[in-house]
This record gives structure tokens, sequence and C-alpha cells, in this order.
């Protein structure tokens, strides 16, 4: 028997919601989606984004300050080098 209080299931929220609670503009949040920044499924035209993952990238954002412009990071996280 599967115990429910163990199992955590996704809170699913609009693109609508998640761009009221984070801010950012709905077609900014679809970009972040389809760059797979953001956990969602697609039904029909709509995407559900998981609240969790929102909300964990907006904590990674804050975190990062203004080192999230920063091109270099951008730049060493994408080539996978980690530096030369």
């Amino acid at each position: 028997m599967i115990d429910r209080a163990q199992v955590t299931m996704p809170e699913w929220i609009s693109v609508k919601e998640a761009a009221e609670i984070s801010g950012y503009h709905p077609d900014y949040v679809r970009r972040l989606v389809r760059q797979g920044k953001l956990e969602a499924e697609r039904k029909g035209p709509m995407y559900w984004i998981d609240r969790a993952s929102l909300e964990a990238y907006l904590e990674e954002m804050r975190r990062l300050g203004t080192q999230r412009f920063n091109w270099r990071r951008l730049r060493r996280e994408g080539d996978g080098e980690g530096g030369r």
C-alpha cells in the first residue's frame, strides 16, 4: 500500500499564475519552459508549470544576484569546460 503522506504530487500552475508569482512576462515564462529551465507539461495549447520548479528557479536567480548576467559564467556552463 502506498503511504499518501510520503507521495508529493506536483502543484501545477498556469503560465499566467507563474508570471504573476515571478513578475516575469508570460512570454518569458514560456521561453524558460522551452529552454528546460522550468519543469512543465504541455496540455493542448497550454503549459502547466510545476510550482516547486518555478520557486527553485527564482531562488537560484536571487542567489546569483548580478552574476546571472555574467556572460563568462554562462559560457563556462554552456561549454562544460569549467574554465581554462
